[in-house]
């Protein structure tokens, strides 16, 4: 079952490669991921998680509450 998180971040792709990094050495199984630029330098990402165990997309949202410039994280609503 493929689940999506949302959320925000100030820096733009930089910082998303900086996720999907973090993402991928804790070893989640990323199957995509979108960007869309908001008001002013914001923007808004998605990545979308194969969720095997429903533990493993919680950990997976602690640890984008854990990074500097994510904020608003969220399971996104398909």
């Amino acid at each position: 079952m493929n689940r999506t998180i949302s959320f925000k971040m100030n820096k733009g792709i930089d910082s998303a490669l900086r996720v999907l990094t973090t993402l991928r050495r804790k070893q989640f199984d990323v199957q995509g991921f979108s960007m869309i630029r908001t008001d002013g330098k914001d923007s808004e990402f998605k990545i979308t998680l194969v969720d095997k165990k429903q533990e493993s997309f919680e950990r997976a949202m602690l640890q984008m509450r854990k990074l500097v410039d994510v904020y608003d994280v969220s399971e996104a609503a398909e």
